[in-house]
């Protein structure tokens, strides 16, 4: 399993792999669930999901978070 980040810039929007993100990206996304900036949402029922887990009924699906 892997962790995707939906990227969007002056060259489209794709989904990336968490390690081929660049480093103000996964930087951004880490200080943002650190200060919960962000809330991590299930991409399937919009249900939110704690820190660190996944939505139980979506989490073999690809894209199965998004933030808020």
């Amino acid at each position: 399993m892997s962790i995707e980040i939906f990227r969007i810039n002056e060259n489209g929007a794709v989904w990336v792999d968490f390690s081929e993100a660049t480093k103000d990206e996964q930087m951004n996304i880490e200080l943002g669930l650190m200060t919960k900036q962000f809330q991590m949402l299930c991409f399937v029922c919009h249900v939110g999901i704690e820190r660190g887990n996944v939505c139980v009924n979506h989490k073999d699906m690809k894209g199965a978070i998004y933030f808020d």
